[in-house]
């Protein structure tokens, strides 16, 4: 088995056991990372989250929907502009947000098991340079 088809199964198998965790929540690993984002940045509109993660408007409004169906997050109107409206994390989707960032964080610490920092260190100098190899980063 090649390096490749080692990382795609590391992968595929850390995003199913994610999946599985986050499901109580009845949330996604994308959902679970915005609602990490709209907690850490409380009261910023559907364009400022978009443009953080690098996605168009309109797929940031989908999944706020989903979010917001879900009673994480409400959407109110920003005072200065009424046109934009502000994202506001409840307390429902607080509760959540910190159960997401256990899950994510415990997930990690399971991938990295018995790794030293120094280990850690040089598999991302490493991983970084196939990055660059691929992206010209």
């Amino acid at each position: 088995m090649d390096i490749e088809e080692i990382l795609r199964r590391i992968t595929q198998r850390k995003y199913h056991i994610i999946e599985i965790r986050l499901a109580k929540y009845n949330l996604v690993k994308g959902q679970a990372e915005l609602l990490l984002l709209i907690k850490d940045n409380d009261g910023m509109t559907q364009n400022e989250l978009a443009n953080i993660i690098g996605i168009k408007d309109s797929s940031m409004s989908v999944r706020l929907n989903k979010l917001e169906k879900s009673g994480y997050i409400v959407r109110e109107i920003d005072d200065e502009n009424l046109k934009k409206k502000k994202i506001y994390i409840t307390q429902s989707g607080k509760t959540a947000s910190t159960q997401c960032r256990r899950i994510l964080r415990e997930i990690d610490e399971q991938l990295w098991n018995g790794f030293t920092k120094k280990e850690i260190k040089e598999m991302k100098k490493y991983f970084d340079k196939m990055q660059k190899n691929m992206c010209g980063e």
